[in-house]
């Protein structure tokens, strides 16, 4: 059958993403369903932070010189823990009870993330157990996505690139959808539906590593780019970060804290005191950085530049990376994700309750031309809750007895 005459009936799922800036957990509850493409409806969302330890913990075992194995087989649970916690405090907070959801889609904590070519093995290990999460909430729990993409020669990355298929294949002229969290991710949609989706580099993660060691950890962020746009971009140093050879590297391609973590910004950081530049400097160039490496592979290597220039994720707020965006993405327009009727910040979390409900319904939700694995395929893994039978009930009623 095709999947435009496909019928799924509605569930109320709540996707969950925690991004590698490691500042809080997204949770986005949505009812989906399936008629004769996807339809959706957002029923609420919210950001919860990450408590300081924990974060601590997992900045400390993102580094393979300070890593404990035993710290690593704890925090698998504790993630989960926080990832079933949350959960249930944001649901009391939507007033929606746990057997009013029927689904969640975890993406879980991104520790490491090796693609084809990087290691010796392509690899990618997400915490945050979904055994714990269901057990918590008694709610059938869908987590663990890159790894069959992976195991088919993919990149597991980027996984939104399927939803921005779904929701902008039809409009008819290009647009790029640019997602700005830790990391900065793409999707071109050419005038004519073909695709392309792919990392860009460091998205906040650089900034905000910046910000931690130039506030001596008082500040997490640079709240609006305030701080920055006090600065003057070095553009010798602009010039060196941009020789990374990450940012020439031909898409497919995807990247995480293992390029753009805690070592690179530290050499970030050493190379703005060598050159003496003053605090406000230094943001400022982290921050041209992530702009000047979004425009460059918009320049380099998209088929056909956008007419729209869409952005979502926690970078919308920098208003500074956003101005210095706008300039160097003209003559597109820069718009945020609202612009077409769809949060910011929910985005990704929402991308994660699409890819369960379509693991869960047996869809194949990855995208070959983008994640260069050798075919389709169904990304995620089912752990069962306690609603597991009456979830499988439920798909299987003809469309007049679904609740």
């Amino acid at each position: 059958m095709s999947l435009n005459q496909l019928y799924l009936p509605p569930l109320n799922v709540l996707g969950l993403m925690s991004g590698t800036s490691l500042d809080g957990l997204d949770l986005c509850l949505c009812r989906l369903s399936w008629e004769d493409r996807l339809q959706y409806e957002i029923l609420g969302f919210e950001t919860l932070p990450m408590a300081s330890d924990l974060r601590e913990k997992l900045l400390r075992n993102m580094q393979p010189e300070t890593s404990q194995v035993d710290e690593l087989c704890e925090l698998n649970v504790q993630i989960g823990q926080w990832l079933g916690a949350s959960s249930r405090a944001f649901l009391a907070s939507q007033r929606f009870d746990l057997d009013q959801v029927d689904l969640i889609g975890s993406h879980g904590q991104t520790l490491f993330h090796l693609p084809p070519g990087r290691g010796e093995v392509s690899s990618s290990l997400q915490l945050g157990d979904a055994a714990v999460i269901a057990a918590m909430t008694g709610v059938t729990t869908v987590s663990d996505f890159r790894l069959a993409d992976m195991a088919i020669g993919g990149q597991g990355a980027p996984l939104v690139p399927y939803v921005d298929a779904l929701l902008f294949k039809d409009l008819g002229y290009p647009v790029c959808l640019q997602n700005i969290g830790g990391m900065g991710n793409l999707t071109w949609i050419g005038s004519n539906g073909a695709m392309l989706a792919f990392d860009t580099g460091p998205g906040n993660v650089l900034i905000d590593g910046l910000v931690r060691r130039l506030s001596q950890g008082e500040k997490l962020r640079d709240d609006g780019g305030q701080w920055a746009a006090q600065g003057m971009i070095c553009d010798r140093l602009l010039e060196k970060a941009l020789r990374h050879p990450f940012f020439l590297q031909p898409p497919p391609k995807s990247t995480g804290r293992e390029l753009f973590g805690e070592s690179y910004c530290e050499w970030l950081f050493e190379q703005g005191q060598a050159l003496q530049l003053s605090a406000a400097d230094q943001l400022a160039t982290a921050t041209a950085l992530t702009a000047h490496s979004i425009a460059r592979a918009c320049h380099q290597f998209l088929p056909e530049f956008p007419h729209r220039f869409v952005v979502s994720g926690g970078g919308i707020h920098n208003t500074t990376l956003i101005h210095m965006l706008a300039e160097l993405i003209k003559p597109a327009l820069v718009l945020p994700l609202e612009h077409f009727g769809l949060s910011s910040d929910a985005k990704e979390a929402f991308a994660f309750a699409c890819l369960a409900y379509t693991c869960l319904t047996g869809i194949p939700n990855n995208l070959p031309a983008v994640t260069g694995a050798h075919s389709a395929t169904v990304m995620g893994k089912i752990q069962p809750g306690r609603n597991y039978l009456s979830l499988l009930q439920q798909l299987a009623s003809p469309p007049g007895e679904k609740k």
